[in-house]
């Protein structure tokens, strides 16, 4: 949808952003978004229609910074799209992730998000109560930073590629 797009660093520091999603209708909001910067700022981003679970587009090692926000709630196996994350981005790279998945602190939450996980999926293709710290070691990332808010249901992980 690109919602992130004020949230990126300046030309000077990020040269090149590419924003992918399997959705064409959320890329077409990102698209309107765009529309409204100027043309020189405009024209470092790419925006592409691809699946995380197969970055096909991209070699192995194609990307310094990679970011993902709330998308692994999305996908059938999670620990698929990590590890084709870590194959694009270059050894010396970092992952990004800001993430909702289930508290660790909270086990009444926990117990909500998991009684109604089924039907939320359902309705909205979101797996709301996911562990996602187990899934980024299964994935084999390593974490170099864990921060959570909101009851311990939003994640933001700093990882690195175990290149």
């Amino acid at each position: 949808t690109g919602r992130n797009l004020g949230y990126y660093p300046g030309k000077s520091t990020v040269r090149k952003i590419v924003l992918t999603d399997s959705s064409d209708k959320m890329l077409l909001r990102a698209k309107d978004k765009l529309k409204c910067m100027s043309a020189s700022e405009r024209e470092r981003y790419e925006i592409i229609e691809a699946n995380a679970e197969n970055l096909q587009l991209f070699g192995d090692n194609s990307f310094d910074t990679i970011v993902d926000t709330f998308g692994l709630c999305s996908f059938d196996d999670p620990v698929k799209v990590l590890k084709e994350l870590q194959r694009v981005c270059r050894p010396d790279g970092k992952i990004l992730l800001l993430e909702h998945g289930r508290s660790k602190s909270y086990e009444g939450l926990s117990g909500y998000l998991d009684k109604h996980a089924e039907r939320h999926a359902k309705n909205w293709g979101c797996v709301w109560n996911r562990d996602i710290d187990k899934i980024v070691k299964e994935a084999g990332l390593n974490m170099e930073k864990l921060d959570t808010w909101h009851f311990g249901t939003t994640y933001y992980i700093i990882c690195k590629p175990s290149k």
